[in-house]
């Protein structure tokens, strides 16, 4: 397998499981205050975002600032593990 595919499938695993951890956590807190606390703070996110939606360009310019953060943060996980690994691996190796 490539080494450069290892370290992109390695950062892609490692930020699943950081989402992962976060619902999670996300499921276990909403757990602990109840359903009725859940229903109230859907429905007050209801009222503040999709009652009165923003203007498609909002959302698309929203979006892609999402989109553009994630990809640096992968990339930048990527960057640790190439350097990480490559400090790792054996000296002796002919590139």
């Amino acid at each position: 397998m490539n080494n450069n595919l290892l370290r992109r499938f390695i950062a892609a695993l490692a930020m699943g499981a950081m989402l992962g951890g976060y619902r999670h956590h996300d499921y276990v807190k909403w757990g602990q205050r109840g359903r009725e606390a859940f229903l109230a703070h859907q429905a007050h996110r209801f009222d503040l975002y999709m009652a009165a939606p923003h203007p498609s360009i909002v959302t698309v310019l929203g979006s892609m600032v999402v989109i553009v953060g994630a990809l640096a943060i992968y990339e930048g996980l990527v960057l640790i593990l190439s350097r990480g690994l490559s400090s790792t691996s054996g000296s002796g190796t002919v590139q």
